[in-house]
Protein backbone atom coordinates (compact mmCIF):
# COMPACT_ATOMS: atom_id res chain seq x y z
CA UNK A 1 0.00 0.00 0.00
CA UNK A 2 1.35 3.46 -0.98
CA UNK A 3 1.93 5.95 2.15
CA UNK A 4 -0.33 8.67 2.60
CA UNK A 5 2.42 11.40 0.71
CA UNK A 6 3.03 8.89 -1.93
CA UNK A 7 -1.22 8.92 -2.73
CA UNK A 8 -1.07 12.52 -2.37
CA UNK A 9 1.74 13.04 -4.94
CA UNK A 10 -0.16 10.62 -7.52
CA UNK A 11 -3.23 12.71 -6.58
CA UNK A 12 -1.61 15.84 -7.33
CA UNK A 13 -0.22 14.84 -10.55
CA UNK A 14 -3.05 12.66 -11.65
CA UNK A 15 -0.85 10.01 -12.44
CA UNK A 16 -3.55 7.70 -13.07
CA UNK A 17 -1.00 4.54 -14.72
CA UNK A 18 0.62 5.07 -11.26
CA UNK A 19 -2.60 4.57 -9.30
CA UNK A 20 -3.67 1.53 -11.23
CA UNK A 21 -0.55 -0.46 -10.83
CA UNK A 22 -1.03 0.20 -7.23
CA UNK A 23 -4.63 -1.29 -7.16
CA UNK A 24 -3.16 -4.11 -9.14
CA UNK A 25 -1.45 -5.31 -6.44
CA UNK A 26 -4.05 -4.41 -3.81
CA UNK A 27 -7.35 -3.43 -4.27
CA UNK A 28 -7.75 -2.04 -0.82
CA UNK A 29 -6.07 1.33 -2.26
CA UNK A 30 -10.01 2.42 -2.73
CA UNK A 31 -10.25 2.14 1.42
CA UNK A 32 -7.44 5.16 1.44
CA UNK A 33 -9.43 7.23 -1.12
CA UNK A 34 -12.23 6.79 0.71
CA UNK A 35 -10.84 8.16 3.61
CA UNK A 36 -8.96 10.97 1.74
CA UNK A 37 -12.13 12.51 0.96
CA UNK A 38 -13.77 13.18 3.95
CA UNK A 39 -12.07 16.64 4.18
CA UNK A 40 -12.84 19.04 1.13
CA UNK A 41 -9.59 20.86 0.90
CA UNK A 42 -9.21 22.10 -2.78
CA UNK A 43 -7.66 20.42 -5.69
CA UNK A 44 -6.37 17.01 -4.16
CA UNK A 45 -9.65 16.43 -2.78
CA UNK A 46 -10.95 16.43 -6.23
CA UNK A 47 -8.84 14.37 -7.36
CA UNK A 48 -9.38 11.80 -5.19
CA UNK A 49 -12.73 11.86 -5.99
CA UNK A 50 -12.09 11.48 -9.27
CA UNK A 51 -9.84 8.42 -8.74
CA UNK A 52 -12.31 6.28 -6.67
CA UNK A 53 -14.32 6.53 -9.95
CA UNK A 54 -10.91 5.66 -11.85
CA UNK A 55 -9.92 2.97 -9.72
CA UNK A 56 -14.32 1.71 -9.55
CA UNK A 57 -13.72 1.17 -13.34
CA UNK A 58 -10.39 -0.32 -13.04
CA UNK A 59 -11.58 -3.63 -10.97
CA UNK A 60 -15.10 -3.60 -12.71
CA UNK A 61 -12.87 -5.04 -15.63
CA UNK A 62 -11.40 -7.87 -13.41
CA UNK A 63 -14.52 -8.32 -11.11
CA UNK A 64 -17.90 -7.40 -12.28
CA UNK A 65 -20.37 -5.69 -10.00
CA UNK A 66 -17.23 -4.55 -7.69
CA UNK A 67 -18.30 -0.87 -8.47
CA UNK A 68 -22.08 -1.64 -8.19
CA UNK A 69 -21.28 -2.83 -4.41
CA UNK A 70 -19.15 0.29 -3.85
CA UNK A 71 -22.22 2.53 -4.95
CA UNK A 72 -24.50 0.46 -2.35
CA UNK A 73 -21.66 0.47 0.50
CA UNK A 74 -22.03 4.47 0.12
CA UNK A 75 -25.61 4.68 0.03
CA UNK A 76 -26.07 2.04 3.40
CA UNK A 77 -23.38 4.49 4.59
CA UNK A 78 -26.05 7.61 4.09
CA UNK A 79 -28.14 5.69 6.13
CA UNK A 80 -28.39 6.94 9.78
CA UNK A 81 -29.04 3.22 10.93
CA UNK A 82 -25.23 2.32 9.39
CA UNK A 83 -23.94 3.78 12.15
CA UNK A 84 -21.05 5.01 9.34
CA UNK A 85 -19.99 8.37 8.05
CA UNK A 86 -19.96 9.10 4.60
CA UNK A 87 -18.62 12.85 4.32
CA UNK A 88 -19.12 13.98 0.48
CA UNK A 89 -20.53 10.66 -0.60
CA UNK A 90 -22.86 12.28 -2.97
CA UNK A 91 -19.13 13.60 -4.79
CA UNK A 92 -17.72 9.77 -4.76
CA UNK A 93 -21.44 8.50 -5.92
CA UNK A 94 -21.22 10.81 -8.50
CA UNK A 95 -17.78 10.15 -9.49
CA UNK A 96 -18.24 6.26 -9.74
CA UNK A 97 -20.98 6.40 -11.91
CA UNK A 98 -19.72 8.68 -14.22
CA UNK A 99 -16.62 6.36 -14.99
CA UNK A 100 -19.40 2.96 -14.80
CA UNK A 101 -22.55 4.27 -16.03
CA UNK A 102 -22.71 0.76 -17.86
CA UNK A 103 -22.90 -0.73 -14.73
CA UNK A 104 -24.33 1.32 -12.18
CA UNK A 105 -26.33 4.14 -14.48
CA UNK A 106 -29.64 2.20 -13.16
CA UNK A 107 -28.28 4.31 -9.36
CA UNK A 108 -29.23 7.49 -11.52
CA UNK A 109 -32.74 8.08 -9.35
CA UNK A 110 -30.88 7.31 -5.93
CA UNK A 111 -28.02 9.98 -6.94
CA UNK A 112 -31.33 12.47 -7.94
CA UNK A 113 -32.82 11.93 -4.47
CA UNK A 114 -29.86 13.16 -2.63
CA UNK A 115 -30.46 16.27 -4.57
CA UNK A 116 -33.02 17.08 -1.34
CA UNK A 117 -30.31 16.95 1.04
CA UNK A 118 -28.42 20.31 1.16
CA UNK A 119 -25.76 18.62 2.75
CA UNK A 120 -25.68 16.29 -0.33
CA UNK A 121 -27.02 18.84 -3.12
CA UNK A 122 -23.88 20.26 -4.76
CA UNK A 123 -22.00 16.96 -4.90
CA UNK A 124 -25.10 15.02 -6.37
CA UNK A 125 -25.42 17.61 -8.79
CA UNK A 126 -21.83 17.89 -10.15
CA UNK A 127 -22.14 13.73 -10.48
CA UNK A 128 -25.04 14.12 -12.69
CA UNK A 129 -23.22 16.89 -14.67
CA UNK A 130 -20.44 14.61 -15.09
CA UNK A 131 -22.91 11.68 -15.77
CA UNK A 132 -24.83 13.54 -18.67
CA UNK A 133 -21.36 14.21 -20.29
CA UNK A 134 -20.70 10.68 -20.77
CA UNK A 135 -24.26 8.77 -20.57
CA UNK A 136 -27.05 11.79 -20.83
CA UNK A 137 -29.86 9.11 -21.41
CA UNK A 138 -29.70 8.15 -17.88
CA UNK A 139 -29.90 12.14 -16.80
CA UNK A 140 -32.80 12.71 -19.13
CA UNK A 141 -35.21 11.08 -16.83
CA UNK A 142 -34.32 13.58 -14.13
CA UNK A 143 -35.37 17.06 -15.16
CA UNK A 144 -38.28 17.42 -12.84
CA UNK A 145 -35.91 16.89 -9.44
CA UNK A 146 -33.66 18.96 -11.37
CA UNK A 147 -35.78 21.88 -12.53
CA UNK A 148 -36.12 23.64 -9.07
CA UNK A 149 -32.65 24.08 -8.47
CA UNK A 150 -32.22 26.62 -11.38
CA UNK A 151 -34.05 29.05 -8.76
CA UNK A 152 -31.73 28.03 -5.85
CA UNK A 153 -30.09 30.83 -3.84
CA UNK A 154 -26.77 28.80 -4.04
CA UNK A 155 -25.12 29.72 -6.35
CA UNK A 156 -22.69 26.81 -7.00
CA UNK A 157 -26.05 24.22 -6.54
CA UNK A 158 -27.76 26.78 -9.24
CA UNK A 159 -24.51 26.94 -11.62
CA UNK A 160 -24.81 22.79 -11.94
CA UNK A 161 -28.32 23.22 -12.55
CA UNK A 162 -27.75 25.08 -15.26
CA UNK A 163 -25.09 23.14 -16.73
CA UNK A 164 -26.94 19.84 -16.64
CA UNK A 165 -29.95 22.05 -18.52
CA UNK A 166 -26.79 23.34 -20.84
CA UNK A 167 -26.34 19.70 -21.97
CA UNK A 168 -29.77 18.10 -21.85
CA UNK A 169 -30.82 21.26 -24.01
CA UNK A 170 -28.75 19.53 -27.29
CA UNK A 171 -30.72 17.61 -29.38
CA UNK A 172 -31.32 13.94 -27.56
CA UNK A 173 -32.76 12.12 -31.17
CA UNK A 174 -29.89 9.32 -30.39
CA UNK A 175 -31.82 8.66 -27.04
CA UNK A 176 -35.55 9.47 -27.85
CA UNK A 177 -37.06 6.73 -26.56
CA UNK A 178 -36.69 8.05 -23.50
CA UNK A 179 -38.83 11.27 -24.23
CA UNK A 180 -42.15 11.40 -23.54
CA UNK A 181 -44.22 14.00 -25.59
CA UNK A 182 -43.54 17.64 -25.90
CA UNK A 183 -40.45 19.74 -25.56
CA UNK A 184 -38.36 18.71 -22.60
CA UNK A 185 -35.60 20.85 -20.71
CA UNK A 186 -37.16 23.89 -21.81
CA UNK A 187 -37.91 27.13 -19.19
CA UNK A 188 -39.79 29.77 -19.14
CA UNK A 189 -38.62 33.32 -20.58
CA UNK A 190 -38.33 35.13 -17.76
CA UNK A 191 -36.15 32.30 -16.25
CA UNK A 192 -34.25 31.59 -18.80
CA UNK A 193 -33.20 35.61 -19.66
CA UNK A 194 -32.63 36.13 -15.93
CA UNK A 195 -29.82 32.93 -16.29
CA UNK A 196 -28.28 34.33 -19.76
CA UNK A 197 -27.59 37.42 -17.72
CA UNK A 198 -26.66 36.09 -14.27
CA UNK A 199 -22.89 36.98 -13.76
CA UNK A 200 -22.32 35.35 -10.47
CA UNK A 201 -19.18 33.55 -10.30
CA UNK A 202 -18.62 29.96 -9.06
CA UNK A 203 -15.72 27.11 -9.30
CA UNK A 204 -16.35 23.59 -10.91
CA UNK A 205 -14.06 20.32 -10.70
CA UNK A 206 -13.74 20.02 -14.63
CA UNK A 207 -11.06 17.60 -16.53
CA UNK A 208 -8.99 17.84 -13.68
CA UNK A 209 -9.02 21.39 -13.00
CA UNK A 210 -11.08 23.66 -10.63
CA UNK A 211 -12.27 26.11 -13.24
CA UNK A 212 -14.17 29.30 -12.55
CA UNK A 213 -17.56 29.98 -14.37
CA UNK A 214 -20.09 32.82 -14.64
CA UNK A 215 -23.53 30.83 -14.37
CA UNK A 216 -24.53 32.71 -17.32
CA UNK A 217 -21.36 30.72 -18.97
CA UNK A 218 -23.08 27.43 -17.22
CA UNK A 219 -26.25 28.24 -18.91
CA UNK A 220 -25.14 28.26 -22.43
CA UNK A 221 -22.67 25.89 -22.44
CA UNK A 222 -20.53 24.71 -25.55
CA UNK A 223 -20.01 21.19 -26.24
CA UNK A 224 -17.81 19.08 -28.60
CA UNK A 225 -19.90 15.56 -29.09
CA UNK A 226 -17.77 12.76 -29.53
CA UNK A 227 -18.54 8.85 -30.17
CA UNK A 228 -16.34 5.53 -31.05
CA UNK A 229 -17.45 2.87 -33.14
CA UNK A 230 -15.32 -0.19 -34.74
CA UNK A 231 -14.88 0.04 -37.86
CA UNK A 232 -12.85 -2.21 -40.76
CA UNK A 233 -9.75 -1.12 -42.88
CA UNK A 234 -9.68 -3.49 -45.39
CA UNK A 235 -8.89 -6.57 -43.32
CA UNK A 236 -7.87 -4.99 -40.22
CA UNK A 237 -10.16 -3.96 -37.34
CA UNK A 238 -10.05 -0.51 -35.59
CA UNK A 239 -12.00 1.86 -33.45
CA UNK A 240 -12.99 5.04 -35.13
CA UNK A 241 -13.44 8.19 -32.48
CA UNK A 242 -15.32 10.76 -34.46
CA UNK A 243 -15.64 14.29 -32.71
CA UNK A 244 -17.64 17.29 -33.32
CA UNK A 245 -18.50 21.08 -32.88
CA UNK A 246 -22.11 22.94 -33.83
CA UNK A 247 -19.66 24.20 -36.30
CA UNK A 248 -18.68 20.59 -37.96
CA UNK A 249 -16.02 17.75 -37.43
CA UNK A 250 -13.02 18.36 -35.67
CA UNK A 251 -11.24 15.92 -34.76
CA UNK A 252 -10.96 11.79 -35.87
CA UNK A 253 -8.96 9.23 -34.37
CA UNK A 254 -8.33 6.06 -35.22
CA UNK A 255 -6.36 4.40 -32.09
CA UNK A 256 -7.62 2.55 -28.98
CA UNK A 257 -10.84 4.16 -27.63
CA UNK A 258 -9.46 4.76 -23.94
CA UNK A 259 -6.47 6.89 -25.45
CA UNK A 260 -8.04 8.42 -28.33
CA UNK A 261 -10.40 9.76 -25.84
CA UNK A 262 -7.05 11.20 -22.85
CA UNK A 263 -5.75 12.19 -26.38
CA UNK A 264 -8.67 14.50 -27.06
CA UNK A 265 -9.46 16.15 -23.90
CA UNK A 266 -5.83 17.49 -23.87
CA UNK A 267 -6.72 18.77 -27.53
CA UNK A 268 -9.99 20.08 -26.84
CA UNK A 269 -8.79 21.74 -23.53
CA UNK A 270 -6.38 24.16 -25.72
CA UNK A 271 -8.63 24.72 -28.46
CA UNK A 272 -11.86 24.73 -26.81
CA UNK A 273 -11.60 26.05 -22.93
CA UNK A 274 -14.51 25.86 -20.92
CA UNK A 275 -16.27 23.62 -23.22
CA UNK A 276 -17.15 20.35 -22.27
CA UNK A 277 -17.07 17.12 -23.80
CA UNK A 278 -20.24 14.96 -24.55
CA UNK A 279 -20.62 11.64 -25.39
CA UNK A 280 -22.82 11.66 -28.46
CA UNK A 281 -23.53 9.89 -31.61
CA UNK A 282 -25.98 12.12 -32.86
CA UNK A 283 -24.12 15.07 -33.56
CA UNK A 284 -21.57 12.77 -35.43
CA UNK A 285 -24.32 10.41 -37.30
CA UNK A 286 -23.38 11.58 -40.62
CA UNK A 287 -19.84 11.82 -40.01
CA UNK A 288 -19.69 8.43 -39.34
CA UNK A 289 -22.33 7.41 -42.07
CA UNK A 290 -19.98 8.92 -44.94
CA UNK A 291 -16.91 6.96 -43.15
CA UNK A 292 -18.10 4.12 -43.78
CA UNK A 293 -19.07 4.61 -47.01
CA UNK A 294 -15.44 5.84 -47.90
CA UNK A 295 -14.42 2.56 -46.29
CA UNK A 296 -16.64 0.56 -48.10
CA UNK A 297 -15.54 1.97 -51.28
CA UNK A 298 -18.92 3.62 -52.03
CA UNK A 299 -17.20 7.48 -51.73
CA UNK A 300 -14.62 8.87 -52.80
CA UNK A 301 -15.36 12.75 -51.75
CA UNK A 302 -16.56 14.13 -48.23
CA UNK A 303 -19.36 16.23 -48.14
CA UNK A 304 -19.03 16.93 -44.03
CA UNK A 305 -18.59 20.66 -42.42
CA UNK A 306 -15.13 20.95 -41.12
CA UNK A 307 -14.41 22.84 -37.81
CA UNK A 308 -10.46 23.27 -38.19
CA UNK A 309 -8.16 24.39 -35.40
CA UNK A 310 -4.34 24.76 -35.60
CA UNK A 311 -1.87 27.54 -36.35
CA UNK A 312 -1.95 29.22 -39.48
CA UNK A 313 0.64 27.20 -40.87
CA UNK A 314 -1.23 24.23 -40.03
CA UNK A 315 -4.52 25.03 -41.38
CA UNK A 316 -2.74 26.18 -44.50
CA UNK A 317 -1.06 22.58 -45.44
CA UNK A 318 -4.51 20.84 -44.22
CA UNK A 319 -6.48 23.03 -46.94
CA UNK A 320 -3.78 21.81 -49.33
CA UNK A 321 -4.23 18.27 -48.41
CA UNK A 322 -7.83 18.71 -49.17
CA UNK A 323 -7.13 18.89 -52.46
CA UNK A 324 -5.33 15.62 -53.05
CA UNK A 325 -7.92 14.44 -54.92
CA UNK A 326 -8.33 9.96 -54.12
CA UNK A 327 -6.40 7.96 -55.12
CA UNK A 328 -3.31 10.82 -55.91
CA UNK A 329 -0.79 10.94 -53.35
CA UNK A 330 1.90 14.23 -53.22
CA UNK A 331 5.17 14.33 -51.44
CA UNK A 332 6.21 16.39 -48.42
CA UNK A 333 8.20 18.28 -50.39
CA UNK A 334 5.22 18.89 -52.99
CA UNK A 335 2.89 20.63 -50.18
CA UNK A 336 6.08 22.62 -49.24
CA UNK A 337 5.96 23.85 -52.67
CA UNK A 338 1.82 24.83 -52.69
CA UNK A 339 2.27 26.82 -49.29
CA UNK A 340 5.02 28.64 -50.83
CA UNK A 341 7.95 27.12 -48.33
CA UNK A 342 10.40 24.82 -50.77
CA UNK A 343 12.47 23.78 -48.03
CA UNK A 344 9.84 23.05 -45.38
CA UNK A 345 9.61 19.52 -45.90
CA UNK A 346 9.83 19.25 -42.09
CA UNK A 347 7.37 21.45 -41.05
CA UNK A 348 5.23 19.97 -43.85
CA UNK A 349 5.73 16.69 -42.17
CA UNK A 350 4.78 18.12 -38.52
CA UNK A 351 1.69 19.88 -39.74
CA UNK A 352 0.66 16.33 -41.09
CA UNK A 353 1.20 14.64 -37.90
CA UNK A 354 -0.89 17.40 -36.01
CA UNK A 355 -3.67 17.16 -38.30
CA UNK A 356 -6.61 16.45 -35.89
CA UNK A 357 -9.17 14.90 -38.49
CA UNK A 358 -7.47 12.38 -40.25
CA UNK A 359 -8.79 10.24 -43.42
CA UNK A 360 -11.35 13.46 -44.12
CA UNK A 361 -8.20 15.75 -44.30
CA UNK A 362 -6.28 13.12 -46.33
CA UNK A 363 -2.79 13.42 -44.52
CA UNK A 364 -2.81 9.64 -45.75
CA UNK A 365 -1.72 10.63 -49.16
CA UNK A 366 1.75 12.26 -48.66
CA UNK A 367 4.53 10.05 -48.94
CA UNK A 368 8.61 10.78 -49.04
CA UNK A 369 9.82 11.59 -52.51
CA UNK A 370 11.16 8.02 -53.17
CA UNK A 371 7.64 6.54 -52.56
CA UNK A 372 7.85 6.09 -49.13
CA UNK A 373 5.03 5.66 -46.82
CA UNK A 374 7.08 7.10 -43.79
CA UNK A 375 5.07 8.20 -40.77
CA UNK A 376 1.06 8.27 -40.09
CA UNK A 377 -0.55 9.43 -36.60
CA UNK A 378 -2.91 6.25 -36.95
CA UNK A 379 0.07 3.84 -38.06
CA UNK A 380 1.38 2.85 -41.28
CA UNK A 381 -0.10 -0.12 -41.32
CA UNK A 382 -3.55 1.96 -41.78
CA UNK A 383 -1.86 4.29 -43.86
CA UNK A 384 -1.07 1.31 -46.28
CA UNK A 385 -4.60 0.07 -46.34
CA UNK A 386 -6.10 3.42 -46.53
CA UNK A 387 -3.75 4.32 -49.99
CA UNK A 388 -4.48 0.25 -51.29
CA UNK A 389 -8.29 0.86 -50.68
CA UNK A 390 -8.64 3.84 -53.01
CA UNK A 391 -6.57 2.07 -55.56
CA UNK A 392 -9.12 -0.38 -56.14
CA UNK A 393 -11.74 1.56 -57.19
Amino acid sequence: MPSKIELEQVLAKRDWKQLCHWVKENKNIYRQLMARIYVKDGIVFWRAVEALGVVADYIEQEEPNYAVELVRRYFWMLNEESGGTAWNASDAIGSILAHCPETCGHFNWMLSGLIEDESLRDGALWGLAQLAQVAPHLVDPLEERIRPILESEVPLARGLAALIYALMRIPQEDFAFYREKGPRWTVPIELDQRLQKDKTSVEVYQDGQLIRYLVQELWQAQTVAYWTERVMIKDLEVELTVASTPIGMCWLGLGPSVEEEKTLRTWASRWFPKWFLMRKREPNREAISQLQEYLDAKRREFTIPLHQMGTPFQRQVWEELLRIPYGVTRSYGEIALRVGNPKGQRAVGMANNRNPIGIVVPCHRVIGKNGSLTGYAGGVDIKQRLLELERLV
